[in-house]
């Protein structure tokens, strides 16, 4: 457990995966925990009081979107946010490659909200971006494996960059900002970003996404 709670604070940048059952077993049960304390102790209090303040946006998903179908929380978003966010947390090459590429793709999409009238076309080269990124980390994944020193060096800043970006990615389930206080309505997605690289590093991309989708949906019998 304080191996993760060290994560959540810093992360340590490691290239051993957790082999044993066993082992791995306390690695999800520590990463259960530390959120769950975390949520407790420190993120639920600052939203409460966001909440009570009033400067918490409203949640903004159409009923009959794909984002809010079960399919899109329980599986769609897992899969793809993952990858996004954390696949090339190993630090490979290969993956770092596909990283870039991954985020231009989101770049492109993201634009086309901004500019409608384009959305099409930014929406098409954003898939063909992302599909190219694909196609060259398979043909390079197993050649490409070395990992850079300076992404080992700044482990823990981009860790927790790419966590602050998963959060504010999740600004667009919301109504528009009154407030900077308001960013606090995506702190959990935050603190989840980070126990999710916890896990990615630790057990792989596959205990990652498990993780996210149960997380979903808890959150979805919740009634949140």
């Amino acid at each position: 457990m304080a191996e993760a709670a060290r994560f959540v604070l810093w992360p340590g940048y490691t290239g051993r995966r957790v082999l044993s059952r066993g082992a791995a077993a306390i690695v999800v049960l520590a990463a259960m925990l530390v959120h769950a304390g975390c949520l407790a102790l420190v993120v639920g209090p600052l939203w409460l009081a966001a909440r009570a303040s009033g400067v918490l946006p409203a949640a903004d998903i159409p009923a009959d979107s794909l984002a809010a179908s079960p399919l899109a929380f329980l599986v769609i978003a897992p899969l793809l946010e993952e990858l996004l966010f954390r696949g090339w947390l190993t630090g490979r090459a290969a993956a770092l490659r596909f990283a870039a590429f991954g985020f231009g793709a989101l770049a492109l999409l993201l634009a086309g909200q901004w500019w409608p009238e384009h959305a099409r076309a930014l929406g098409l080269a954003g898939a063909a971006t992302a599909a190219t990124g694909l196609v060259w980390w398979g043909v390079t994944r197993r050649r490409d494996t070395a990992v850079p020193r300076w992404f080992a060096a700044r482990f823990a800043v981009i860790v927790w960059g790419s966590a602050i970006l998963f959060g504010l990615i999740h600004l667009g389930n919301f109504r528009a900002l009154e407030s900077a206080a308001g960013l606090v309505v995506v702190a959990p997605q935050v603190l989840g970003g980070m126990i999710l690289a916890y896990l990615r590093t630790r057990l792989g991309l596959a205990s990652a996404i498990a993780y996210h989708a149960g997380y979903n949906a808890l959150f979805v019998l919740a009634g949140g």
